[in-house]
């Protein structure tokens, strides 16, 4: 197990050489692309005797020299070595890859007739030798020649300033004025249809602006133009941040690791977040599109001119970045959908990844393979301690400290210590025990207790902070946590006493505090967390009573949210005995009544409504609980829904006829959130007919649904719910939904996804069989992540069923991914880490395909270090 080696946040050490300027030169050929490399290197410190080290990976070297000699080096399987090299010199290498072989899809890799790269974090090493490490920035210089035939587009980084014709063979020249670290390069060579526009930037400068996109899907890639350059526009007046080139493209591929890369001025996308249309697209699409596309230019000041240091800096630019991008969101559409869907992610996801053995700071310290840096607790949790020093200093403050911090650091590679100087230099704050939000893994849990004292008139608050210890963090220092406070009277009222900051913001920064608050009404109730201020679970010692009255009054969406869901909590602590006891679940009445509240307050904005009647997934349900019970969960659910659906059948009835959207299909926020109103009501009177053994009605439902919809969003909720409640005409749907999209991969997608995300017994079955589909190509990580992916992260029921078959599945297909795509096998694999959650069956079969697993010859680092972390635990 030699080769399983971590490397450590603390073994950082700066480079002994940078380059300053590379020329590259691409002959591009399947199975044997030339690439030439003329760089030059400079030494940075006083040791003359460091040899140069280059970074390469499945490289054949054909030719090497330095200033213009022939030169002796040394080549491993990981690098190339040169002793005894001056200060500065030139060096030229040419290499061979091979694109077409390149299933890792880390490097140049060809997929479907084009060539395409992705370098972060570190794929360049799988081009050419060189120092890839972030803190080395160059100016590139490309030159890319096509083959004879099927790429008509060749695209690099920075302005074209060349193009030609040799030798029968395209070719055009880039060159970037910007320096740049490797893992920001970009090559993409293929057959596209182009949409061109410009944007016009406040300073009077044209941007020209191009998305290429797969031939015959022009219209599909219209939306993704509307974005950037709604981004662009967005992100000068609130950032004061101006674009800086003459060019930008986004391009879009089919096979692609992860979601999109900010590569400077060539944004590379998965097909999945630029592709869209009224007929092949969901409402969930077009956000997903708008939010990516976002992100990815708003890398180009966050990430791009500012970049990091080393990888363990990494949150330094996701989460700043996934901050502006769920801002953007916001201030475009809903902020407050945009900041429940993020909650979401925190409070599922997030925090089971905390209560599990690859629990890691935002900040890690050690990590063996870079590819499981990319994680909703850097990203998410991340962008949430962004959030929270966005509330502590306000947003003036808070622009300040941007502004500062990108004057200072601009066409550098720096450090979050970096970031969080610039913030306390611009904003005056100290910010000294705030980083411990990057240093320490886990979930703070805040109680809240508060007592009131009649003859004063005051009401005491005590707020204590723990968290549990995780690996390598035993003792965990109290947290600097901001606490967005208001008060409701009994009216419903708010009031603000005047020991509460104008901003309501108190700070608790103890393991325990006590703010008095004076001039207060008896039975006032404090509402705490509002806007979820900070990434923790909350115990508190309100009733049902003080929940619906928050749920009424409160006019944070966040605190309405919580509201409705702690009345789920509340009756699951209570009901869980019961079922394991065989008794009768008692009726959840609370619940029922919180729910009639909403669907009669006319007050209540309708785009939250739909929100506040969700039921908690069965994945939300178990981060209530740190040892999981899903059998229970599972039981108690069903039962839920199903009362809930009987009790309010009349009100889901009137809400689906009310909230159909008519004329033809047309994206807006408003709009979407009707339809997911119309989709859950739906879903509870299918249910409620079900209980009531009215099947034809319920498969009738369905079926017209899917029939007679003009749009996507609500044929799919009607495949989803005929599939997973089995009903007749689930086999129509099925069957026509495949004969109508079985040539468009990305709507495809979804028939995968409704017969992955069933809790039918025979879904573990279903999966397998359907990964012999035609449609199915598991070197596709969209194919891999619609199908597995889905039941291995969506579907807890199916993965987790009591005779081990969901286990066997996912670790079948995690081994044969492992030799294929290393890194999409290691994100699949992360539901069974946390085994020791589980039951002892549960956790005994888990064990027994892990150890499997890591007992496999020749296991990548990427599975390896999360099946090791487990096993380890």
């Amino acid at each position: 197990m030699s080769n399983y080696k971590a490397k450590k946040r603390l073994d950082y050490k700066a480079p002994d050489f940078t380059a300053t300027n590379i020329e590259l030169e691409f002959i591009l050929a399947d199975e044997r692309t030339e690439v030439i490399a003329v760089t030059r290197y400079q030494r940075l410190t006083d040791d003359r005797k460091a040899p140069l080290v280059l970074d390469g990976e499945d490289l054949e070297l054909v030719e090497i020299s330095l200033n213009g000699a022939p030169c002796d080096c040394t080549c491993d399987k990981k690098s190339l070595t040169i002793e005894n090299v001056p200060d500065d010199f030139e060096l030229f290498t040419k290499v061979i890859i091979s694109p077409a072989s390149n299933t890792q899809l880390m490097g140049l890799y060809k997929t479907d007739g084009v060539f395409s790269t992705q370098c972060e974090p570190e794929g360049f090493r799988r081009i050419t030798y060189f120092i890839d490490r972030p803190d080395v920035l160059a100016k590139y210089k490309v030159k890319i020649v096509a083959p004879e035939y099927g790429c008509g587009i060749l695209l690099s980084n920075g302005n074209l300033i060349e193009r030609g014709v040799k030798d029968n063979r395209q070719y055009c020249v880039y060159e970037d004025p910007f320096p740049k670290p490797s893992y920001l390069f970009a090559l993409v060579a293929g057959s596209f249809d182009v949409i061109e526009d410009s944007f016009t930037t406040k300073s009077g400068r044209k941007v020209s602006l191009f998305v290429y996109v797969d031939r015959g899907t022009y219209e599909r890639g219209l939306y993704a133009m509307e974005c950037i350059k709604q981004a662009m526009k967005w992100d000068e007046e609130r950032f004061n941040l101006e674009y800086d080139l003459d060019i930008f493209n986004v391009v879009a591929v089919d096979f692609f690791n992860q979601g999109a890369m900010e590569n400077k001025s060539l944004n590379i996308f998965n097909s999945a977040f630029v592709l869209v249309s009224d007929k092949t697209g969901t409402d969930t699409n077009y956000f997903n599109i708008q939010s990516v596309i976002g992100h990815e230019y708003f890398h180009n000041w966050t990430g791009d001119r500012v970049t990091l240091r080393d990888w363990f800096q990494l949150s330094l630019k996701e989460s700043l970045t996934v901050f502006r991008d769920q801002e953007f969101s916001s201030d475009v559409g809903s902020r407050a959908l945009t900041r429940l869907g993020a909650i979401d992610v925190i409070r599922g996801p997030q925090f089971a990844e905390d209560a599990s053995p690859m629990a890691h700071p935002v900040r890690p310290e050690s990590v063996m393979e870079m590819n499981n840096f990319y994680t909703v607790t850097i990203y998410d949790k991340g962008s949430e301690v962004i959030r929270m020093i966005h509330t502590i200093l306000g947003e003036d403050l808070f622009q300040k400290g941007i502004a500062k911090y990108i004057s200072t650091y601009d066409g550098m590679a720096v450090t979050i210590e970096d970031f969080l100087g610039a913030m306390e230099s611009a904003s005056g704050y100290d910010l000294t025990q705030f980083r411990r939000w990057y240093t320490q893994a886990g979930t703070p849990t805040i109680t809240s207790k508060w007592s009131y004292d009649e003859t004063k008139r005051t009401l005491s608050l005590t707020l204590s902070q723990e968290t549990l210890p995780t690996k390598d963090q035993e003792v965990k220092e109290p947290f600097f946590i901001p606490i967005r406070t208001s008060f409701l009277n009994v009216e419903g009222d708010y009031v603000h006493p005047k020991e509460l900051s104008e901003d309501g913001v108190l700070i608790l920064k103890e393991k325990e505090q006590t703010f008095v608050f004076s001039d207060i009404d008896a039975n006032t109730l404090p509402v705490l967390l509002e806007d979820f201020s900070a990434p923790v679970k909350h115990v508190s010692m309100y009733t049902q009573n003080d929940y619906k009255h928050m749920l009424s009054y409160s006019k944070d969406a966040f605190i309405k949210k919580d509201s409705a869901e702690s009345l789920f909590k509340q009756y699951l602590q209570d009901n869980i005995a019961v079922v394991n006891n065989g008794g009768e679940l008692p009726e959840p009445t609370d619940i029922i009544e919180a729910f009639n509240l909403v669907i009669e307050d006319k007050n209540i904005e309708e785009l939250l409504i739909c929100e506040l009647l969700k039921i908690p997934s069965i994945q939300n349900m178990m981060e209530m609980f740190q040892q999981i019970d899903i059998d229970a969960l599972h039981t108690l659910h069903t039962h839920l829904e199903k009362s809930i659906a009987l009790a309010l059948k009349d009100s889901f009835e009137k809400l689906y006829v009310d909230s159909k959207v008519g004329g033809a299909y047309k994206y807006n926020i408003k709009d979407a959130s009707k339809r997911a109103l119309h989709n859950l009501a739906l879903n509870m009177l299918v249910t409620a007919n079900i209980a009531l053994n009215d099947f034809d009605k319920a498969n009738e439902l369905c079926q017209t649904q899917y029939t007679k919809s003009n749009n996507l969003t609500e044929q799919l909720a009607a495949m989803k719910l005929s599939v997973h409640n089995e009903l007749p005409c689930s086999t129509y749907i099925l069957n026509d939904f495949e004969n109508k999209f079985d040539g468009d991969p990305l709507v495809f997608d979804n028939y995968f996804r409704a017969q992955a995300t069933s809790y039918s017994e025979d879904t573990v079955f279903k999966v397998r069989k359907l990964m012999s589909h035609k449609c199915f190509d598991i070197s596709n990580p969209n194919r891999v992540r619609a199908l597995v992916g889905t039941m291995a992260l969506q579907n807890p029921i199916a993965l987790h069923k009591i005779d081990g078959t969901g286990y066997l599945l996912l670790s079948d297909v995690v081994l044969k991914l492992d030799s294929i795509n290393p890194h999409v096998a290691a994100r699949i694999i992360s539901p069974l880490l946390s085994y020791k959650r589980f039951d002892e069956k549960r956790q005994s079969l888990i064990l027994e395909v892990l150890q499997k697993i890591k007992n496999t010859p020749n296991l990548s680092n990427s599975v390896y270090e999360k099946v090791n972390a487990a096993l380890g635990d």
